[in-house]
């Protein structure tokens, strides 16, 4: 492992509150956009933390998102620094958050039983760095995150949009695999340019998963819900209505009113998208080099 790399583990208790509730809500949160979130300001003088996660975590350092509970070790995900850090606001708190983004992320749902992970989760602190060129415990808890990190991008298509997870949602009714291979081709790239044009926007683009379902597109500050099609023919226009329906119904609990839109290639004829309004569902196309909408700007 290079000496130059630094590794931390962060708590998933952003806010320093010890309500069970608010803890699974953190969690949602940091799962979905792939984010270390930290609670404390990087001015906040009482607690340190904050400055060392604005300042002192690196692009490139790798940071293990867990925490001590009863006694256990309770693990979130493991992911690479990618940007620096971000002011961002959450309906959760009542004031604003600090999120570093990490890719590749990998979502951690098992405990390895050989890995001393209580060794190195912060007993009183939001974050801790491990050093694995002088302690043992620490030195197999690193190695363990950079294998964890690899097998996720050995797993990872690498024909997926950057920033977006493989999905499993490119459905089309078609008769041969060429059909479908293209199909799919034709979303990622859509998805991928207006992720990335999004980003120079100052907007970011992650995804949610509800069992088996996992949309293309999420955008946790405005609350815009996205599902990306390769044309503008009625059958995969449908298609994108059904899955957004399926996708609001299954997150109301969270999200009461999300902002319904399809993505599509090229601007649609009226006729094709003039019964999607009373649906409340709206439509994002490829203009030129960026992109509109017709949502008076809500999706660009």
């Amino acid at each position: 492992m290079s000496m130059q790399r630094r590794y931390w583990v962060v708590s998933q208790n952003v806010m320093d509150d010890r309500k069970i509730a608010e803890v699974e809500k953190w969690k949602r949160t940091i799962l979905r956009g792939h984010w270390a979130i930290m609670g404390y300001s990087p001015d906040d003088g009482g607690h340190g933390d904050g400055k060392r996660f604005a300042n002192d975590v690196q692009i490139g350092d790798i940071i293990l998102i867990a925490r001590r509970n009863k006694g256990k070790p309770e693990l979130v995900g493991v992911g690479e620094v990618i940007a620096n850090c971000e002011e961002r606001r959450y309906r959760i708190a009542n004031r604003p958050v600090y999120v570093r983004r990490l890719k590749p992320f990998k979502r951690l749902e098992e405990k390895p039983g050989k890995i001393p992970f209580l060794h190195v989760l912060p007993r009183s602190r939001a974050m801790v760095e491990l050093h694995p060129e002088a302690k043992p415990a620490h030195r197999k808890v690193c190695g363990w995150m950079v294998r964890q990190l690899n097998k996720q991008e050995r797993d990872a298509d690498t024909t997926a949009p950057r920033g977006l997870p493989k999905s499993n949602t490119y459905d089309y009714t078609v008769k041969t695999e060429e059909q479908v291979k293209k199909a799919s081709k034709r979303e990622r790239q859509l998805l991928d340019n207006y992720e990335r044009w999004m980003h120079q926007q100052g907007h970011h683009l992650s995804v949610l998963l509800y069992g088996q379902l996992q949309c293309d597109a999420w955008e946790e500050d405005r609350l815009n819900l996205i599902e990306a099609k390769g044309s503008t023919n009625r059958e995969d226009v449908r298609m994108a209505v059904g899955q957004l329906l399926d996708y609001s119904f299954q997150m109301k609990e969270q999200y009461t009113e999300p902002n319904m839109a399809i993505l599509l290639p090229k601007k649609p004829s009226p006729e094709r998208i003039d019964w999607l309004d009373p649906l409340g569902i709206k439509v994002i196309w490829r203009s030129g080099r960026s992109f509109a909408d017709n949502a008076d700007g809500q999706f660009t």
